[in-house]
């Protein structure tokens, strides 16, 4: 048989597709703390508790999530993702279930914001870590691919979520849903692999450490010790707190920037049309994942992130004039594709730094810069806003902080590609 047959698929590279699929099961349904939006006015009206006391339920998911993934992720370097997953998705299932049992804001916290939210970073981290161990060459690709199931799960079952309340309430649907949560999980999970060591697919051979990006050492692997010891992770750090603001305060107040800012369109009351931005934001976000996914394997991180800090910026300043429908849209389709490419992005780029021997706790710990961004981008929107100027004075600091951020990654691109190019005129 000549050498440019092609073959048909070894066990190992069969096996990564599958990996894949279970992961997109996986990361379809832990991404559901979007639908927490869903249960917001109802767990209100129920309890009688107020937005503001409900919606800092998010917050304390999201941190908790951020701080269980880095532990998650260095057990999963340790024991395998099956068993970290299969853990997770039970405590994340049941978090969901006891939310619906919640009678006061202290236990909403405990059953959602910490419960919930633990469960969520034991399964997030080692789903998309183990998936980036598989795909090395195309790590941009399954990256978008993982992180584009985590926008469409929202968005899909966001919907059912909503029926399920309104036909049978808030406290069943959230038990209902609890239930479903931990039983898919748990599916997918089952057939989740940890990639052979130093894995690599056929045909493809790993970057030597003269290529640009690639830190000296990252070949072998930078364990979290060793990553913390290098300036280039607090850079990364930063950048990724910088360019998650802008994104996390859009996600956070749209509906609300959509009324006051447009308004009702034509037959559609302005409540109508805060929801369809949503969804079209949503829908955005999914797009730009994708694309940005094959874009980061064809242009590398850092064209890339430069690129989505500067539409980011651009689209923040735009914003604060848009007030017809078509330019409030067109902004937010910008801006939606931008900060779908941020999270795409930051794996595979923690990765091809820092190496992917140590990928799991290392990304975790990675994630808290964009948990920070979490934090800071809601806060800039709601403490900016004023009856005068509207969002305009939160537009223009999310685009200033967005502007810092582009700043500090070309100044650490031109160092990387200066530290290459040395690198290889040494060999």
């Amino acid at each position: 048989m000549s050498s440019t047959t092609a073959t048909a698929a070894s066990p190992k590279e069969a096996n990564r597709y599958g990996v894949l699929a279970a992961a997109f099961v996986v990361m379809f349904f832990v991404a559901s703390i979007a639908l927490f939006s869903v249960f917001l006015t109802p767990l209100s009206e129920q309890h009688g508790w107020s937005t503001a006391e409900v919606s800092l339920s998010y917050s304390i998911f999201q941190t908790v999530m951020a701080v269980t993934g880095i532990f998650s992720g260095r057990i999963c370097d340790k024991f395998g993702p099956r068993k970290v997953m299969l853990i997770g998705g039970f405590v994340f299932g049941l978090g969901w279930f006891l939310t619906g049992m919640a009678g006061s804001i202290p236990m909403l916290y405990l059953f959602h914001g910490l419960i919930a939210g633990m469960g969520n970073g034991l399964v997030y981290n080692p789903a998309l870590t183990t998936a980036q161990r598989w795909f090395p060459d195309i790590r941009g690709k399954a990256s978008g691919i993982l992180l584009a199931a985590a926008a469409i799960g929202p968005a899909t079952l966001s919907p059912i979520a909503s029926f399920l309340s309104s036909t049978f309430g808030v406290s069943t649907a959230l038990k209902i849903l609890g239930v479903t949560f931990w039983a898919a999980i748990t599916l997918g999970a089952l057939f989740v692999s940890p990639a052979p060591a130093n894995y690599q697919p056929n045909g493809w051979t790993p970057p030597d450490e003269s290529k640009p990006g690639v830190a000296q050492g990252a070949v072998d692997g930078f364990d979290w010790k060793g990553m913390l010891s290098t300036p280039r992770f607090y850079v990364l750090l930063l950048v990724y707190a910088a360019a998650a603001t802008a994104g996390t305060m859009l996600v956070g107040a749209l509906s609300s920037i959509a009324q006051e800012q447009v308004g009702s369109v034509g037959a559609m009351t302005a409540a109508a049309f805060g929801a369809m931005v949503v969804s079209i934001n949503t829908l955005s976000n999914f797009v730009g994942r994708l694309a940005f996914g094959a874009f980061y394997d064809k242009f590398g991180a850092f064209r890339c992130l430069s690129v989505m800090l500067v539409v980011t910026a651009v689209a923040m300043v735009a914003m604060s004039f848009a007030t017809s429908a078509p330019f409030f849209i067109g902004c937010v389709i910008v801006l939606g594709c931008a900060f779908g490419a941020l999270l795409v992005i930051y794996p595979p780029l923690t990765g091809e730094t820092f190496g992917a021997t140590h990928l799991g706790i290392n990304y975790g710990i990675m994630f808290l810069g964009y948990a920070l961004g979490a934090w800071i981008g809601p806060r800039v929107a709601t403490s900016l806003h004023s009856d005068v100027f509207g969002y305009r004075n939160a537009f223009y600091a999310a685009a200033v902080i967005t502007v810092i951020g582009l700043v500090v990654a070309l100044l650490l691109a031109a160092r990387v590609k200066r530290a290459g190019t040395m690198r290889a005129s040494c060999r």
